[in-house]
C-alpha cells in the first residue's frame, strides 16, 4: 500500500490543475492516480475527427500557463493533448502520476482518520482525497433494441476506430450534441452516404472560427498582456453568453443568433424545420459550430427525424417502418455524467452513488456531507 497526504483522482484538466497549484503552494506530498495509460483525460480519450474544444483556446488553458502557439481560436484535440503533456513536464509532476491505477473502491476510515483507495494496480492511503473524475469519461451507448445484432461496424465517438475506412461508405450517426457537430462535417466529405438519426434539434450558434496568424502567436510570445488581453476578451464574451441563457428577457439573443445563422447557411425549409428547437436556448446545451448545418445540406447528407424502434443486422429501424441499410454506425450518444463518484463510501458506509440518487447535494459544488476530506473539481 502506497501513502501519500493528497490522492487526486483523474489526470485531465481538473487534476493537472490542482497538482500545478498545489505544488506552487509547496505541497509536494501528493499522488495523481489515473486508470488510463497516459495522462489528458478527455483530450486523451476523444480523438474523432473534428474533434476540438468548444471554448475559445486562451480562455480554456491555465491563467498560470498561457500558450501563445495555439494555431486557431478554437484548439484542436491534438494541440490540447499536447498542452496537457507540456504542463505536465514544465511543472515536475511525472513523479507524482499513477497511471493504470483504476480508482474501483474507496472507504473512509474514521478511527485513522485516513482515506484507503483500492485501485486495479495497488491499494493507495491518503488524508485527502480530490476527484478530478470528468463528467466527459464514460460513453454511454443508446439503449436501443438489437444494437449487438447489427451486423456491420458499429463504435462510439468517445472510442473512434480509427482503423475503420469510412470512405465510401454508408454511415449512420445516432445522436446531434456537441461531439456529432464536429465529426458529421469532418467525415460528409468522404462518406458515401451519411444518415443522422436526430431525436432533438440543439441551438447552433456561431463559432467564428478562424487560424491564429504567425503574426499574432509572435506578439502574444513578445508581450504576453496582450494574450492576457485576448482572454479578458473572451471571457467577457462566454459570461455574457452564459448570462443571456439564464435570463428571461435576454435569452431571445442567442436564439436570434442561432435562427440567423440557420437561415443563412440551409436554404430548405423543410430542413430548417427539422433544426429548429422547440425550446428555449439554454434548456439543452448550446452546439457552437460553424459547418454543422452547412453539412446537413449535402447531397451525401440524410436528417431523419422519425425515431428509432430497433437496430437490425442491415441496419436502422425508423417508427415509419422503414430500413435505412448502412455499414457502419456511429454512436454520438453522450456520456455518464453522474454520479462522478460512484466507487467511494462515505462516514456511514453509503456510496455516493447511492446518495445522489434522489437528490445531489454539495457544499459550494465541492464537498459533501459524511464524506470527510473529500473534494471535488469539475
Amino acid at each position: 500500500m502506497e501513502q501519500t497526504r493528497i490522492a487526486i483522482i483523474g489526470a485531465g484538466f481538473s487534476g493537472l490543475g490542482m497538482a500545478v497549484r498545489l505544488r506552487q503552494e509547496g505541497i509536494t506530498d501528493f499522488l495523481l492516480l489515473d486508470r488510463a495509460d497516459d495522462i489528458g483525460g478527455t483530450w486523451r480519450d476523444n480523438s474523432y475527427p473534428g474533434c476540438a474544444v468548444d471554448v475559445q483556446s486562451h480562455l480554456y488553458s491555465f491563467s498560470f500557463a498561457p500558450n501563445p502557439d495555439w494555431s486557431a481560436v478554437y484548439a484542436p484535440q491534438a494541440e490540447l493533448w499536447a498542452y496537457q503533456q507540456r504542463l505536465v513536464d514544465e511543472h515536475g509532476l511525472r513523479g507524482h502520476l499513477r497511471l493504470g491505477h483504476d480508482v474501483v473502491g474507496g472507504d473512509w476510515d474514521e478511527e485513522a482518520r485516513r482515506w484507503t483507495l483500492r485501485t486495479s494496480a495497488q491499494d493507495v492511503r491518503a488524508q485527502v482525497v480530490i476527484s478530478g473524475m470528468g463528467p466527459l469519461s464514460n460513453p454511454v451507448p443508446p439503449q436501443i433494441p438489437g444494437l449487438d445484432a447489427f451486423a456491420g461496424h458499429v463504435f462510439h465517438s468517445a472510442r473512434w476506430d480509427h482503423s475503420h475506412d469510412l470512405r465510401g461508405r454508408r454511415v449512420g450517426a445516432i445522436g446531434t450534441g456537441s461531439s456529432a457537430a464536429q465529426f458529421v462535417p469532418a467525415i460528409q466529405p468522404e462518406v458515401g452516404h451519411l444518415t443522422l438519426f436526430q431525436r432533438t434539434p440543439g441551438w447552433v450558434i456561431p463559432r467564428l472560427n478562424r487560424p491564429l496568424s504567425g503574426i499574432e502567436r509572435g506578439l502574444y510570445r513578445r508581450v504576453p498582456a496582450l494574450q492576457r488581453l485576448a482572454r479578458q476578451r473572451q471571457l467577457v464574451y462566454r459570461e455574457l453568453l452564459g448570462f443571456a441563457v439564464r435570463s428571461p428577457r435576454w435569452g431571445v439573443i442567442p436564439q436570434a443568433l442561432g435562427r440567423l445563422q440557420l437561415r443563412r447557411q440551409v436554404s430548405d425549409p423543410e430542413l430548417r424545420r427539422k433544426l429548429t428547437p422547440s425550446f428555449k436556448a439554454g434548456c439543452k446545451r448550446l452546439i457552437v459550430a460553424d459547418d454543422y448545418d452547412p453539412a446537413l445540406t449535402q447531397p451525401n447528407v440524410t436528417l431523419e427525424t422519425e425515431a428509432i424502434t430497433e437496430v437490425v443486422p442491415e441496419g436502422v429501424r425508423t417508427a415509419d417502418g422503414r430500413v435505412h441499410e448502412l455499414d457502419t454506425l456511429i454512436l454520438g450518444t453522450g456520456f455518464q455524467i453522474l454520479p462522478v463518484a460512484d466507487p467511494l463510501r462515505g462516514r456511514d458506509g453509503e456510496p455516493l452513488a447511492q446518495r445522489w440518487a434522489q437528490r445531489r447535494e454539495a457544499h459550494l459544488g465541492t464537498a459533501v456531507s459524511g464524506f470527510p476530506n473529500y473534494f471535488m473539481l469539475a
